[in-house]
């Protein structure tokens, strides 16, 4: 969409530009402008009417493109035994990110939340410090994503939690 706003007001803009060149080179004397008139007036009447309604099209394409769509919510959405809950899932995302704090061996945790069929999907990004046993901490980042899911959300259904390790930092950075 962008790509086309882009080329729909180059094409204004290049369009605007040639008639205001036109009209400041016409004006410099008074035969071009006269030219310029005798040469619009050969012009038929369905030519002024279709280069209209084309700039008229191009400029409503252009104003159409450049207008944002508003995002929909991203939300977790299940029910329980007293109806239907709705968490915002950026707001989950926070709070998951946050457990960074208790794990000394981590540098970054940085999560992903996504509603896949129903059921919630976790990926975290992680940077760990070297030393690390990498395959032990995913477990236990695993297990405590987990309990805070069932804690925070109750009963959701969830499809997986993933953990990619893509950063050792030494200890002399």
């Amino acid at each position: 969409m962008k790509i086309l706003h882009f080329l729909f007001g180059f094409v204004l803009y290049a369009a605007f530009l040639a008639v205001s060149l036109a009209l400041v080179f016409a004006a410099a004397t008074e035969a071009h402008v006269r030219t310029a008139l005798i040469a619009l007036s050969d012009w038929p009447v369905w030519a002024f009417v279709l280069l209209g309604s084309g700039l008229l099209v191009l400029l409503a394409a252009f104003v159409l493109t450049g207008l944002r769509r508003t995002k929909q919510p991203r939300i977790i959405r299940f029910r329980n035994a007293d109806g239907t809950i709705a968490v915002d899932i950026p707001a989950v995302e926070k709070y998951l990110d946050d457990i960074k704090g208790e794990y000394a061996a981590l540098v970054r945790l940085s999560s992903s939340v996504a509603v896949l069929d129903g059921r919630v999907a976790v990926a975290l990004r992680a940077g760990v410090k070297e030393g690390t046993q990498i395959p032990e901490l995913c477990r236990m980042l695993q297990t405590r994503v987990r309990e805070v899911l069932a804690e925070h959300l109750g009963n959701c259904d969830l499809a997986g939690i993933g953990v990619d390790v893509d950063e050792i930092r030494s200890g002399r950075i």
